[in-house]
């Protein structure tokens, strides 16, 4: 079995899980913008990971375009954003991604963020976004001020759990893919 794992990365986070996936099964690992989708044919599992703002996967698009290419192989696809790990941002992600048309796997994993190296547009919508949090009436105290904390420490947070469920998929596929 011969796999490949592309990414789209932003804070470095995805870039890192790509990377850790890769050489866990000994895959190739490179930036999508890199991959030439005419040498599909030479992999039997790809797996694509991108990074989440606005509960878009940045790259999907572009890696679910050649799904046609893709969609008799074993295809894989994981997202890192700010959003714990929970069944409703799970879901969330599958439908505003439109996931749910693809028979692929799909894992959600913490990503890193840091406010401080956002460019001033990006700060001006975290900061809207916060106060407007934080006036929800449905939000918990706790919550509420928990919020304005993301602005002051990064989020450097690594999720081996769900890496190592990513890894034990593909060894599982891997023993079940005949080998040519």
């Amino acid at each position: 079995m011969k796999t490949i794992v592309l990414y789209e990365s932003k804070y470095g986070s995805t870039e890192q899980y790509a990377k850790d996936i890769a050489k866990a099964v000994n895959a190739e690992c490179m930036p999508l913008k890199k991959f030439r989708f005419k040498n599909i044919e030479d992999y039997d599992t790809i797996v694509f990971g991108g990074w989440v703002r606005g509960g878009v996967i940045r790259g999907i698009d572009q890696f679910l375009s050649h799904y046609g290419e893709m969609e008799n192989k074993n295809v894989i696809v994981f997202a890192a954003g700010m959003a714990m790990s929970n069944p409703d941002t799970r879901a969330l992600l599958i439908s505003s991604n439109l996931l749910d048309m693809y028979h692929i796997r799909f894992y959600q994993m913490q990503g890193k963020f840091d406010y401080n190296k956002l460019n001033p547009i990006e700060k001006m919508m975290i900061k809207a976004s916060i106060t407007r949090m934080e006036n929800d009436p449905n939000l918990g105290d706790f919550e509420k001020a928990n919020l304005s904390r993301i602005m002051d420490t990064p989020i450097t947070g690594y999720d081996e759990a769900s890496v190592q469920k990513v890894i034990r998929v593909l060894n599982k596929i891997s023993l079940e893919t005949p080998q040519a």
